[in-house]
């Protein structure tokens, strides 16, 4: 479980009143004998450091704690409780005067990181020491013994507390410091405590109290100020310590009567004061340097590496024109290598056109360096010969008398830019037949190009800055506006400046900035206005085509449900006549005369006509509607030539014809209904019969390819007419040939063929001329799978 930070920082109060304590009880006990006050004092660094690193608002309660800490301190060294007090409150009103002045009044911590800082916390710590002598000097005072001489001891061990413990507290962390120096922090080390144990051996009478110094100074420059701090209060124990046993060159009092102990403590302090003072401020100021010179560091590696990486000419030159440096884009931008250019005059290196030598060394007429323009364009030769188009920024570094010391000259490649800007610039000025018309975020017109001005009849002069609306009438802009879109396309209505009104097919878009922010707006538009007429005229023609066909449709049905209807009203009364005919004939009414039979004869034979006339009709009107049935299953067309000889014979009856059926030497199986497909073949047979003079002949054959079964019925016939073939497959159409030889027909047949054709996915070909016989080639695909049996011809 993890303590609380304000937990934490309580745990620290007490540890470090503890130590006040400690120190401070320490320092009494150890005084010199006849002494008033101690000649060394640590607690009073610790006292300081307790209020400096708590905050403000907790001072109150932690002056009464060191007060109470010192007070426990002084009696448990055998004071009594009177001075006690006075002692105990001396140091805590030394530890505040100390905090206040080091601390900000507005929060924070005091840095010790400077010489500044460090002569600070001096004048700090001696305002303390001062404090604390007063109040030393007017205790001892109430008791009738010499206040003035305790001050004097007093004040410098509590200086010397403050100036060695403090820096040890507040020094920031500096690891990493002495990295690849420890044997030297060994060896200076070592020598500093060999020394301080000579200088303050209590057998050793010489006065070598300088010797620590310059070792000190040592670490001072090479190790850091925290290793000096460090070394600092390790010479305050030895030198103190050993002081107080009568070692040392300030301890002679304690070995003849010349100097007393309480003169000797006091000198002691006095020594580290002056060895603090002399260590700390170095250490700073090397800190200081180091940390200057790593950043002067930094920047000049940064310096380097952007002058390296930055994508312009930079040119640094003297006050005469001599070019002092280049970075590596100069060469890479131009071809040049830098020693051409260092040490030459800006003039005489190879980037600098002939027309542009006097206007270059011209730059450099002025000793103040005026003539040198902040900005300007001009060309740049390669060193292949080409030029580069460069916008120069230039800058001048003057000296503290006005003169010229330096000139800097950066210079960006806008070759490629100006390249393009020319090309969009002749875009717009084109006579194109597209508008591009430009605006802000606002909607005010920012660009108009030619073909936006010939298109709309309007100038630049008079578009420029004006609101978009007031070119086009459409709602459209504002919707894209107010959407998220990036790109819109649709037809707008664009307003002339002769009030016309033009349909352009316009495209909008969102035009960004390099962060991604909106700054504009682009439309590019096409004038429709002829198109969308035509386009409006198309579809009204259109419309009115399909109503035309719609009811052609709807005649076609009704035309469709009168031949259905009358066709099957004609039948009935017709299969009565027929049948009360033969009845007739039969002698069922009595027995008719030979005069009788013929007229009985002809009534059977007309009625029959119209019987056949009537089941074409039906027949063809149910192929044509939707409702009509399909068997579909294997049909071998083999089998169907099986009986057709049969089937034809009453109408070969009394003709002189030759019949040719040849079957296929195997099965032919296409999928489809056997009925049809067997009146599709009696449909051609009769016709070819019908259409053959006496003396001719039909000939009949199924064969197959590959993909298909071929149905081929030919005679020697009368022939069709080529003109007439075209619509042979119509409704009711006879040639004109039979009709000249007065052949009877309804002309329903071949239309019936046709239709039944097309339904099983085939087709039908015809070949013939005037009085040159027909042949009729029906295309049927066959069948994917072939089936185990076929389905058997109508009976």
């Amino acid at each position: 479980m993890r303590l609380r930070p304000h937990l934490l920082d309580l745990t620290r109060v007490a540890l470090l009143l503890a130590l006040v304590y400690l120190a401070g009880a320490s320092s009494v006990l150890f005084r010199p004998e006849g002494s008033d006050v101690a000649t060394w004092w640590p607690a009073a660094g610790v006292s300081v450091a307790l209020l400096m690193l708590s905050p403000r608002r907790w001072w109150p309660w932690l002056f009464g704690g060191i007060v109470v800490a010192s007070v426990l301190a002084n009696l448990t060294g055998g004071r009594g409780s009177a001075i006690s007090a006075l002692f105990g409150l001396s140091n805590a009103s030394e530890a505040l005067v100390v905090a206040t002045i080091l601390v900000p009044a507005r929060g924070g911590r005091f840095e010790l990181d400077t010489p500044a800082a460090f002569f600070r916390l001096v004048r700090a710590c001696v305002a303390g020491a001062f404090v604390l002598g007063v109040g030393v000097a007017l205790a001892v005072g109430s008791t009738g013994r010499d206040g003035l001489g305790a001050a004097t001891t007093a004040a410098p061990s509590h200086l010397a507390a403050t100036l060695v413990m403090l820096p040890l507290l507040l020094l920031p962390s500096q690891a990493g410091q002495t990295r690849g120096r420890r044997l030297e922090l060994v060896v200076q080390s070592a020598l500093l405590v060999a020394t301080s144990l000579l200088v303050f051996w209590p057998s050793h009478a010489l006065a070598l109290t300088f010797l620590p110094l310059p070792l000190l100074l040592w670490a001072s420059l090479r190790l850091g100020s925290v290793v000096v701090s460090t070394q600092l209060m390790v010479l305050a124990v030895v030198a103190t310590g050993m002081t107080a046993n009568g070692g040392g060159p300030f301890a002679i009092g304690a070995r003849s009567s010349a100097v007393d102990a309480t003169l000797a403590g006091a000198q002691v302090q006095i020594f580290l004061i002056c060895a603090a003072l002399l260590a700390l401020p170095s250490a700073l100021a090397g800190n200081q340097l180091k940390a200057l010179l790593g950043r002067l560091t930094s920047e000049r590696e940064l310096a380097a590496i952007t002058l390296a990486t930055t994508e312009a000419i930079i040119l640094v030159t003297d006050a005469h024109g001599t070019v002092l440096r280049a970075n590596p884009t100069t060469a890479r931008m131009t071809g040049f290598p830098v020693s051409e250019y260092v040490g030459h005059l800006i003039w005489e290196t190879g980037m600098v056109p002939p027309e542009r030598l006097e206007i270059v060394r011209a730059l450099f007429a002025n000793a103040d360096g005026s003539s040198i323009p902040g900005s300007r364009e001009a060309d740049v030769m390669r060193s292949d010969g080409e030029r580069l188009r460069v916008v120069w920024n230039n800058n001048v570094v003057l000296d503290p008398s006005g003169a010229l010391l330096h000139a800097v000259f950066t210079g960006v490649d806008v070759t490629a830019e100006r390249t393009t800007s020319g090309m969009v610039q002749h875009l717009l000025e084109a006579p194109v037949a597209t508008a591009v018309v430009g605006t802000d975020q606002l909607g005010r017109v920012t660009l108009f190009n030619r073909g936006a001005q010939e298109m709309l009849g309007r100038s630049v002069e008079e578009t420029m800055g004006q609101p978009l609306h007031q070119i086009v009438v459409s709602p459209q802009p504002a919707r894209f506006v107010a959407g998220s879109a990036d790109t819109e396309t649709g037809d707008w209505s664009w307003t002339r400046a002769d009030g016309t009104v033009l349909t352009i097919s316009t495209t909008i878009s969102v035009v960004r900035n390099g962060a991604g922010k909106p700054v504009g707006y682009l439309c590019v538009g096409r004038d429709v206005t002829e198109q969308r007429a035509t386009q409006e005229m198309l579809v009204a023609a259109l419309e009115k085509e399909r109503e035309g066909m719609e009811r052609l449709r709807r005649l076609d049905a009704a035309k469709n449900d009168f031949v259905s209807t009358a066709s099957h009203e004609l039948r009935t009364p017709t299969t009565s006549i027929v049948g009360y005919t033969e009845m007739l004939r039969e002698g069922l009414a009595g027995e008719p005369t030979p005069e009788q039979i013929r007229m009985l004869d002809a009534i059977a034979r007309n009625g029959a006509r119209l019987l056949t006339v009537a089941s074409d009709l039906l027949t063809l009107s149910e192929l044509e509607s939707d409702t009509s049935e399909w068997q579909h299953a294997p049909v071998d067309l083999a089998s169907l030539l099986g009986h057709i000889e049969e089937a034809v014979r009453p109408l070969m009856s009394g003709r002189d014809l030759v019949l040719r059926i040849e079957p296929p030497t195997s099965e032919v199986i296409v999928s489809g209904d056997a009925a049809h497909l067997d009146r599709v073949l009696m449909n051609l047979l009769s016709n070819a019969i019908k259409f053959t003079a006496d003396g001719g002949s039909v000939h009949c054959a199924v064969e197959a390819d590959a993909t298909h079964a071929l149905l081929v019925v030919s005679d020697d016939g009368i022939g069709i007419p080529v003109t007439e073939q075209q619509d042979l497959f119509t409704k009711f159409f006879r040639s004109s040939t039979a009709q000249e030889r007065a052949i009877q027909g309804t002309g329903l047949g071949l239309s019936i063929v046709s239709s039944i054709v097309e339904a099983h996915d085939g087709t039908i070909d015809v070949r013939s001329a005037h009085l040159k016989g027909t042949t009729f080639t029906v295309r049927l695909p066959l069948a994917r799978v072939p089936a185990a049996s076929t389905a058997p011809p109508p009976g």
